[in-house]
């Protein structure tokens, strides 16, 4: 089997890589950046496609690994060659975009998205987190079948799905990895504000964020919350909300603590309704 990427990016440069060095061959890339396509050429010891018949021609897979927004306008280019594309299994990586937006080439062979679940923001990143990450896959049977291999190939974990919804599971990975950044940006931002000398210990707050995870992959969440919430301490959440002078910070305060009392406690407790109301002010 061998795979073509059109798109040279951070994930797609990144899987390029992991997948050379298995028994997955890589024909090469094609960008609109062609130092982009040199890059990931080089990095991938393939080859650095200009032309997207070439690229078609060379491939058995063909991975779209560009921006979302950029999908359909290279669905259509491929379009163009029909007479390059019969049989072969059309990709793409996007955890929000549906597979219908490839339902054009299911006329000529087969399609699949193959999303990770995983964040990369740089080449590197892609490179050591992609292994441990799991990797969602629908598409048609030879398809599926196809993205398994890909994916065991690189010691990734496939989970294949059928009819769900997208737009609420990439609001889940949204969840989870964006707004995680922006609530510890927030944290620090109270370190910040506490004078806590923060330039000298900017790792402070990393083994007890690790410590929460670690307990969550052991536990689950339901057992892992602790905390004032967790103890009705009344006392020390309103010491909290007097002293955040931070409007956005104090309304997502707010809201998180809400969130936490609808998630984990039972609403009838009456030092649980006295939270509520104090979160509500």
């Amino acid at each position: 089997m061998k795979v073509g990427f059109i798109g040279a990016g951070k994930i797609g440069t990144g899987l390029g890589i992991l997948l050379s060095h298995s028994s997955i061959k890589i024909s090469g890339y094609l960008s609109r950046s062609v130092n982009s396509s040199l890059n990931a050429a080089s990095l991938t010891d393939s080859t650095a496609f200009s032309k997207y018949e070439d690229i078609i021609i060379a491939s058995d897979v063909i991975i779209i690994s560009t921006k979302d927004d950029c999908i359909k306008s290279i669905v259509e280019e491929i379009l163009k060659h029909k007479s390059t594309i019969n049989n072969k299994i059309f990709v793409h990586l996007s955890g929000s975009i549906s597979i219908d937006v490839l339902k054009p080439l299911k006329e000529y062979g087969h399609t699949m998205v193959m999303h990770p679940v995983q964040t990369c923001p740089s080449i590197e990143a892609a490179v050591s987190l992609l292994p441990e990450s799991y990797f969602t896959i629908e598409g048609d049977d030879i398809a599926i079948n196809a993205g398994i291999n890909i994916v065991k190939a690189i010691g990734a974990k496939p989970i294949v799905i059928d009819g769900i919804n997208k737009p609420l599971y990439h609001a889940s990975c949204v969840v989870a990895s964006n707004y995680l950044v922006t609530l510890i940006k927030a944290a620090n931002e109270l370190l910040k504000a506490s004078d806590f000398p923060i330039e000298k210990y900017p790792d402070m707050l990393l083994p007890l964020i690790r410590g929460t995870l670690k307990n969550i992959d052991e536990s689950g969440c339901d057992a892992s919350l602790s905390g004032p919430i967790a103890r009705y301490d009344i006392d020390t959440i309103k010491k909290h909300i007097e002293n955040i002078k931070d409007d956005e910070i104090l309304k997502l305060y707010k809201v998180m603590g809400l969130a936490t009392i609808k998630f984990f406690k039972n609403p009838g407790n009456a030092k649980m309704t006295e939270l509520e109301e104090i979160f509500n002010e």
